[in-house]
Parts: structure tokens; C-alpha cells; sequence
């Protein structure tokens, strides 16, 4: 009789083991569960956090756009001149207006990180600051140091005459348009960022605008 209520209570303890064996798996496999729901709500988080800012930087620049674009407008309307860099096209233009003068091809030259901040900088409206029709320039002490030379008191033996070109345009923060550097000037020297035109096209670009005329750059 004792024989059959230790096999009833052996019996009755397995059971209560299968269970509770089960319910710690189940608990298991649930946390499990939870966890990678945790982790796929957190990656879809992010994703919409990434499209949410993408959408928010594409309504930045789509207003930037439409002020140029107006910009452009009202400025179509006066008659000056005025010029328009596309950097995705790679070209100048030259407009009087709401007439195109000329549409010439450029090339970006300057420092590595100078060109960058370029190809980065947002659409914007420029006014050129400066403008002169000879770009001489004079080799610097250092340069003649570097070259193991002392340098010459007589500035004229200094001179590079039209080192940059027929003519230069300042626009400002170390950005400049102007003709192909003078083999005479040395790379290390050239200190700023340029939009380099062939001469033909700088010479009716420099004739045309001066300090105060407004480039558009898309």
C-alpha cells in the first residue's frame, strides 16, 4: 500500500517537472520572441528615422531651389548682365536678362578639400566683390628659398605677367573664376579654389560683368 502511494507521489512529482520543464521553455522560446521583435521594431525605427531626415534635407533643398529659381525670375526681368554656374553640367553661362550670350565649359582646379566644400556648397546666389583684367603675380621669398635661391630686391624680376589668365573674378570665401594657371606659378602657391574658362570665354565674361553682378550657382 506505501509501495503504491510512493509510485502515485513519483508520478505526480514528474508531472509537476514536465510542466514546469515546459513552462521555462515556453518562457524561453517567448523572451526570445520578444527580443527579436525588439530588435526588428528597433531596425525599422532607425529606417524610418533615415527617410524621415532624407524627406526633411530633399524640402530644404527643394526651397532653397524654388527662392533661386524666383531669384533668377526677378533678376530675368532687369537688363544686366549676370552669369550661372551649373555644377552638374559643368558650365558658365552668360545671360543679359532672360537672353543666354554664351555657354562655355569649365573645369574645377584648387585644393582637395577646397573643391569639395564646392561640389557640397548649397545652390546659392553669389555677387562678384572684385574684378581686374591682369593677373600678374609676383614669385613670393619663399618660393625662391624652397628653391635653394635668394630672393631678388627688383620686384620686376619677381613678375609673372597674367599668371592667371586675361582676367580674374573674386567671388568671395577663396572662389575665383579666371584662366588656366601660368606654368610659371607653382601649385603649392595657388592658395584658392578656381573656375577655370578658356581665355576667348573669360575675356567676354570679364567684359561683360563686373563688382555687384550676381552668379547664380545650381
Amino acid at each position: 500500500m506505501a509501495d503504491g502511494r510512493f509510485k502515485v507521489t513519483l508520478s505526480a512529482l514528474a508531472v509537476v517537472l514536465v510542466a514546469l520543464a515546459l513552462a521555462r521553455l515556453g518562457d524561453a522560446v517567448g523572451k526570445r520572441e520578444l527580443m527579436r521583435a525588439v530588435r526588428e521594431v528597433r531596425l525599422e525605427r532607425a529606417r524610418v528615422g533615415a527617410e524621415f531626415e532624407e524627406m526633411v534635407d530633399r524640402k530644404v533643398r527643394l526651397e532653397l531651389d524654388q527662392q533661386l529659381l524666383s531669384h533668377r525670375i526677378t533678376h530675368m526681368s532687369k537688363r544686366e548682365h549676370y552669369l550661372v554656374v551649373s555644377r552638374d553640367r559643368g558650365t558658365v553661362q552668360l545671360f543679359f536678362g532672360d537672353k543666354e550670350l554664351l555657354e562655355v565649359k569649365f573645369r574645377l582646379r584648387g585644393s582637395t578639400d577646397g573643391v569639395s566644400q564646392f561640389v557640397t556648397l548649397p545652390k546659392g546666389t553669389f555677387q562678384i566683390l572684385g574684378k581686374r583684367m591682369d593677373t600678374d603675380w609676383y614669385r613670393p621669398d619663399w618660393l625662391y628659398r624652397l628653391e635653394g635661391l635668394t630672393p631678388p630686391r627688383d620686384s620686376a624680376e619677381r613678375l609673372v605677367r597674367n599668371a592667371f589668365g586675361p582676367a580674374e573674378l573674386f567671388l568671395g570665401g577663396a572662389l575665383s573664376i579666371h584662366g588656366p594657371v601660368s606654368d610659371a606659378v607653382p601649385e603649392g602657391a595657388v592658395d584658392h579654389t578656381y573656375i577655370e574658362l578658356d581665355e576667348k570665354s573669360l575675356k567676354a565674361v570679364a567684359n561683360a560683368v563686373g563688382p555687384g553682378s550676381l552668379v547664380y550657382i545650381e
